[in-house]
């Protein structure tokens, strides 16, 4: 082991040592213009081949950014065969264009934002460089000329006017300003560097180098990708040794599975006279209630913080962004792949197993944890590579450092075990708290942090640039918040009293590992169905989609909203591995009794959301976010309908789970993934992002409509009280909405502050108006309204916000409401006995 971990620090040390050559007569340069990022550019050309000269009978190519002195000496050398650069100013006129260029043309200034599309011919300035990921360009002269013999190379999406063209072989004019504080955004473009080189070249009449190969382009050369490649080698090595050692120790040791919890009693005392260790809806009640209470407090934070402090004070970059959530977006495929479904089978098996086997139980932890972290390595190291060495050459060069610093995050790959283990226990306030922490808390406190020391790095390398330097950052800060939360999950586990160790061990035998795969790989393919149309998306809409970074942007602005909806999925999350402890001990009645209660607290929860963004979050996009994210507003509407009807999909997708029927999950979503992929390919060329919305919508109510006839024939009889669950959400979200609708239109004057204050208003002093309008159109009966406050005695230090801010609240709406227990769940009595007899047939730990 120590010759082969030499071996790769000495190669590594070789090939860091490597660099490119370059030979050749420099081109000379004679450059007018501010020295900003276009002279930047010029100065990142490989080395030896550029060189500046400040006399113009010595230039072979002129670069005009913004400025044309000495236009006579200039147009008389490109008159003898000089080449020339031209990015013209406000100042220029047509006059001047025509003299260097010697082509007639009538000049106008435009303003209005316009998106970049190459012309479809077969030109290194066009494919090298993927010019539909191109910012949006505003400031620019639109110029028109009679003749036919120039030739257009990159043209504004909305009116073909053009944007690059060339004059003649050797002359290529720039139409968007780029001197001063015009179009940043462009020049903030990763390919910027690039295109400056590549048209100076040009101009000179050279063969410029292929995007991967210019020693400034920010992608991994060959002493990176060298390097890369020999630490991905290492961690191969460390992985499988280190399994090999605990292994062969666990085998020796079997007498350590009996400690699953660290001291019998004090956790005896402390945990099996709490409710928490009895079985019924109240558990996953319980969590929901402290992720939903937490979620509402942080909610506005998170949202200031997503779309008002990130995008315009940290990272003040919507290509950046968009590049970020594409990457995020495209790869949880290969994640979930890897995964295998080992996560959710850790927490459907414990659950099952901890009523009558505990030893068996915590045996499906420990594949999980083996199974990431071997698993982990060999994903890491294939993508890296991949990255490293083919994506530089492909359409997603731009993607290659992203996709690595992304790849890093699944080293060691179980830092997600604590949670896990937390949910199969139904600990679930716990494990409700760490989900919140890591989604909504540390996002917050380590972005600002990492990001903006790497945007401050990127600026003062201007092969990366801010905006790039801000992208790594992102990738940086998402690994902190994964390794925090990984120390946070930690502690929560010795608090309840169970013991850490064991999890890290390996006792399992094949019969575990089979049953793990064979579960967690259908629910894998359903997962990988979800990921393989989010990845098929982002493949469509690189190719059809026009302007696709910053719209995708302004895309994922819109869809921080959305993700308020996936606080139901914390309910969803503790139902599963209560339907598998129910219904793997046949207890059918409790089980239904649990997706029954899922589909009323999530049809409770969405109408919420959905009345608060739909009064709200339109007004604050176009009030806090600049200029660059205006078309937020408008996708935003949709999506937040769109959120809203996903509830029923998600609690089809658990009762599946947990009934042992993975299988039908993984059809349901990979059919509803082609309906929406099919959807998307026929209606985006024509409709652009609208064509999305329009494939979600489709998808979606398939599959929703299907679940519940299938879950009802195939796993067990489902019901759905649709009073409770539809018609007083409905009722209760139609009241909010028109009070918000109010106090908007009263307040909100379009400013930053007025913004922030409506989101403050209808997130949070709102939802007990909500809850009592609930209560008051009939939402409970008498024993549902009891459960909710037994619920609420689980929820810790969050008691105070639910007992007044949800239950006291929603009560009073029932005491008043002539509608109260006129539509009961009838199963629950029924169902309450069987969670008793489960309760008394449990081993003690």
């Amino acid at each position: 082991m120590q010759k082969i971990t030499t071996a790769l620090i000495l190669l590594m040390l070789l090939f860091g040592l490597v660099s490119p050559a370059y030979a050749g007569n420099p081109i000379r340069v004679y450059y007018a213009g501010e020295q900003d990022n276009v002279y930047g550019a010029l100065k990142l050309a490989p080395a030896g081949t550029l060189a500046f000269v400040t006399d113009p009978a010595q230039a072979e190519v002129f670069v005009l950014n913004g400025q044309t002195p000495e236009i006579e000496k200039i147009s008389s050398q490109v008159a003898a065969g000089a080449g020339v650069v031209l990015i013209p100013g406000p100042q220029t006129e047509a006059a001047t264009v025509e003299k260097i260029t010697g082509v007639p043309v009538q000049v106008s200034s435009r303003e209005n934002p316009v998106s970049l599309t190459a012309i479809k011919i077969s030109d290194p300035l066009v494919t090298e460089i993927i010019w539909n990921g191109a910012p949006q360009v505003r400031e620019r002269l639109e110029m028109v000329t009679p003749l036919s013999s120039v030739q257009p190379l990159v043209t504004a999406y909305e009116d073909g006017s053009w944007i690059l063209w060339q004059a003649r072989p050797k002359i290529f004019v720039f139409n968007a300003f780029l001197s001063g504080e015009a179009n940043p955004q462009i020049q903030e473009w990763a390919y910027f560097n690039y295109l400056i080189y590549h048209l100076t070249v040009r101009a000179a009449g050279g063969t410029p180098l292929a995007f991967a190969d210019y020693p400034a382009s920010p992608v991994p050369h060959a002493a990176e990708r060298n390097l890369l490649l020999g630490l991905m080698a290492l961690m191969l090595v460390t992985t499988f040794g280190a399994f090999f050692v605990v292994r062969r120790y666990s085998l020796a040791h079997p007498e350590e599975l009996d400690n699953i919890v660290a001291d019998r009693a004090a956790f005896s005392k402390q945990e099996e006279t709490t409710d928490w260790e009895n079985v019924g809806f109240h558990r996953p009640l319980g969590g929901y209630l402290v992720a939903l209470s937490i979620g509402l407090i942080l909610f506005i934070p998170l949202i200031i913080y997503q779309n008002l402090v990130l995008p315009v004070y940290i990272l003040p970059s919507a290509q950046a962004l968009g590049i970020w959530g594409r990457v995020t977006q495209f790869f949880n495929l290969a994640w979930l792949f890897f995964d295998m479904g080992t996560s959710i089978a850790f927490i459907k098996f414990l659950s099952e197993y901890r009523v009558r086997d505990p030893r068996k139980a915590i045996q499906y932890g420990q594949v999980f944890m083996w199974w990431q972290a071997l698993s982990g390595a060999v994903q890491v190291a294939l993508v890296i590579g991949a990255a490293s060495i083919y994506a530089p050459k492909s359409a997603y060069a731009l993607y290659a450092w992203s996709v690595i610093i992304h790849a890093l995050i699944q080293i060691p790959g179980f830092y997600q075990v604590f949670r896990h283990a937390l949910t199969g226990f139904q600990r679930l306030d716990y494990s409700r708290l760490l989900d919140v922490v890591k989604e909504l808390v540390l996002p917050i406190l380590v972005q600002p942090i990492f990001v903006g020391l790497m945007f401050a790095w990127g600026k003062a390398h201007p092969m990366y640039g801010g905006a790039l330097g801000g992208l790594f950052g992102l990738g940086l800060a998402a690994y902190a918040a994964e390794l925090l939360a990984f120390f946070i999950g930690w502690r929560l586990y010795r608090r309840v009293g169970y013991n850490a160790r064991i999890l890290f061990l390996a006792h399992f035998d094949w019969e575990v590992v089979k049953t793990s795969f064979k579960f967690g790989v259908f629910e894998m393919l359903g997962s990988a169905a979800w990921s393989f149309g989010q990845a098929a998306e982002i493949a469509i809409t690189q190719t059809r989609l026009i302007n696709y970074a910053e719209i995708w942007g302004n895309w994922g602005m819109a869809q921080n909203f959305i993700f308020a909806f996936n606080v139901t999925q914390t309910l969803n999350d503790g139902v599963m591995p209560a339907i598998s402890e129910a219904i793997s001990n046949g207890k059918k009645l409790l089980s239904q009794y649990y997706s029954a209660m899922a589909y009323k607290y999530n049809g409770m929860g969405s109408a919420f959301i959905a009345a608060v963004l739909l009064a709200v979050a339109p007004k604050f996009i176009i009030g806090a976010s600049g200029v660059e994210f205006q078309r937020a507003a408008v996708y935003v509407v949709p999506l937040i309908i769109w959120g809203a009807v996903q509830f029923p999909s998600w609690v089809g997708d658990n009762i599946q789970l947990g009934a042992n029927k993975p299988y039908l999950k993984s059809i349901l979503v990979f059919s509803e993934q082609v309906i929406r992929v099919i959807f998307a390919w026929i209606l985006l060329e024509r409709f652009q992002v609208t064509a999305l919305i329009i494939a979600y919508f489709i998808g979606l109510a398939s599959k929703g409509i299907a679940a519940y006839i299938i879950n009802h024939k195939v796993c067990f009889p489902q019901r759905f009280f649709i009073w409770q669950s539809l018609v007083a959400p409905l009722l209760a979200g139609a009241a909010h909405y028109g009070v918000l609708w109010l106090m908007v239109r009263a307040i909100w004057t379009g400013d930053q502050i007025t913004s922030v204050l409506i989101f403050l208003i209808g997130i949070l002093p709102s939802y007990p108006l909500y809850m009592f309008f609930y209560g008051f159109f009939g939402g409970w009966d008498k024993a549902t309204l009891a459960e909710l406050k037994e619920a609420v005695a689980l929820t810790g230090g969050m008691r105070w916000f639910t007992r007044w801010g949800i239950y006291e609240a929603t009560a009073l709406g029932a005491r008043i409401s002539p509608l109260h227990g006129r539509f009961p769940i009838t199963i629950r009595e029924g169902a309450m006995r069987d969670a008793e007899e489960l309760t008394r047939e449990k081993v003690k730990l």
